[in-house]
């Protein structure tokens, strides 16, 4: 992490969330290990971004908002579960990841850890 992208009071960290269709459940699972994530980094407290229940070819608001908080030089850095909740298309989901890391946003994915238990996740036999 360079000095543009560390974290401070005007330029804090934020988690992004999205889940289609709609699970609070879920999210809230998802929050609570990407809070614990940014602290243990050292990025401090994050700001929750979520569009839950937002199909990805609708208007992403939070999302929207939080590209224009990065553009703007407010967030540092963004944690999220995986790149699937910018868009499930990779190119699309790639492209938007590289728009934060343009404006000096850091993307933190954990994608290639385990998150929840695998009770937890969509799908997988219990």
């Amino acid at each position: 992490m360079n000095a543009r992208t560390r974290p401070t009071a005007s330029r804090p960290t934020a988690i992004y969330l999205r889940c289609h269709p709609h699970d609070a459940g879920l999210l809230l699972d998802f929050w609570g290990v990407l809070s614990r994530y940014a602290l243990d980094a050292g990025l401090g407290e994050a700001t929750v971004f979520m569009d839950n229940g937002r199909d990805p070819h609708d208007p992403l608001t939070a999302l929207d908002a939080l590209l224009a908080a990065a553009a703007a030089g407010r967030v540092s850095a963004v944690v999220i579960p995986g790149p699937f909740v910018f868009s499930p298309d990779d190119e699309q989901a790639r492209a938007t990841a590289l728009r934060f890391e343009a404006a000096g946003c850091a993307v933190h994915e954990l994608s290639s850890r385990p998150l929840l238990p695998a009770a937890r996740v969509p799908g997988h036999p219990r």
